[in-house]
């Protein structure tokens, strides 16, 4: 028989929403953390599919509440374009925009969490979860453990979420991105300390963009090309989403075979979705981000933090149902802003006259 470990709390996934989730709860309530487990498919460090973009105004609050210094390199970015063919809209703010890669985000932060206690179990896969009297029994490629509260932390095709039977399955945008070296004839970017997301295919059916953002790649200059497609409003036309990524990337001069792409889907989630049910909540991917931008790191960091005081509050209550989760997140200024930018994503794709318009306002956005 497979022994059985018990914990109060189990977390599946250890990426940004789940070790955020893990740091507020230890900050909080540091006795209740000492009895959490969290679980990771995969060893440290792992990479994870992922422009790399951090929005400095809304992460440095997280990290400053969490206590966090993010020493690991990244490229500084102070001028953020945002393109529709000719109209260039143009933000400009000093280390307004910070690019990191996720392989070493995600292991600092999770080496951060390990200094202060948290039980990480890598390569330790969640298989499945069964409701018993007593709360949940979770299973996994090595063993099984009792535990009062899941938490899906494990993405956009998270497990927890499929073994939840939810009613609505997650819209998933469909993402090609690949890494290439500077090259300083087309890549101005890197010198100039810009971003670019670039809404010119909208006029071909694109519910989305192409980015191109500066990076480091083991210490080396580099560039992160990827488009995205929303997909949000179901009755246009579908765009030939690798026929319009290898045009930009002819532009640019970047041999584009297919081979070298890396893709993933992106989660967005859904003013009428649920994301709890007894005993069991989702976090970042899991749980769902916002389809215009797709900006999902500070999203899954605040995820964690509304997720660390429900639990809280579950305990103090012995009350385990999670039915006030999913209103606890539209009502948090994380679920104002995906509402406010999933509002806009349908204006935009609707009427691409309204882009600059809405780019502006957006990053004047402060909550």
């Amino acid at each position: 028989m497979i022994p059985r470990n018990d914990y109060d709390i189990m977390i599946v996934g250890g990426g940004p929403a789940g070790v955020s989730t893990w740091l507020n709860l230890h900050k909080y309530a540091p006795e209740l953390a000492s009895k959490t487990i969290l679980v990771e498919k995969e060893k440290y460090p792992r990479d994870k599919l992922c422009g790399g973009g951090l929005q400095k105004w809304m992460t440095q609050k997280i990290f400053d509440n969490l206590h966090i210094d993010l020493n690991i390199p990244f490229v500084s970015i102070n001028n953020m374009e945002i393109r529709l063919g000719e109209d260039v809209y143009t933000y400009k703010e000093k280390d307004f925009f910070r690019v990191i890669r996720r392989i070493e985000f995600d292991h600092y932060l999770a080496n951060t969490a390990m200094q202060r206690g948290l039980l990480i179990k890598e390569n330790e896969k969640f298989l499945d979860v069964t409701h018993t009297s007593k709360g949940l029994l979770v299973k996994t490629n090595k063993t099984q453990y009792y535990t009062k509260i899941l938490v899906g932390a494990d993405g956009a095709l998270s497990t927890v979420r499929r073994k939840m039977n939810l009613l609505k399955k997650p819209n998933l945008a469909p993402t090609i991105e690949i890494f290439a070296p500077v090259n300083p004839r087309f890549d101005l970017e890197f010198d100039n300390h810009s971003a670019v997301l670039d809404f010119t295919a909208i006029n071909k059916g694109l519910q989305g963009y192409v980015w191109h953002f500066p990076c480091l790649k083991d210490g080396k200059t580099f560039m992160n090309h990827g488009i995205c497609d929303s997909r949000i409003l179901p009755n246009i036309k579908r765009a030939n989403l690798k026929e319009l990524f290898c045009q930009e990337l002819l532009s640019r001069n970047i041999p584009y075979s297919p081979k070298s792409w890396r893709s993933h889907p992106i989660p967005y989630f859904r003013d009428s979705g649920i994301l709890s049910k007894s005993n069991i909540l989702l976090v970042g991917d899991a749980a769902g981000i916002e389809p215009f931008l797709g900006g999902g790191i500070h999203l899954s960091l605040t995820y964690g933090a509304v997720a660390a005081t429900t639990i809280l509050d579950a305990f103090k209550t012995d009350d385990f149902s999670f039915e006030n989760y999913t209103k606890r997140v539209r009502d948090h200024y994380l679920g104002k802003y995906i509402n406010k930018l999933t509002d806009i994503a349908k204006l935009v794709y609707s009427d691409n006259t309204k882009l600059i318009n809405a780019a502006a306002q957006i990053m004047a956005y402060k909550h």
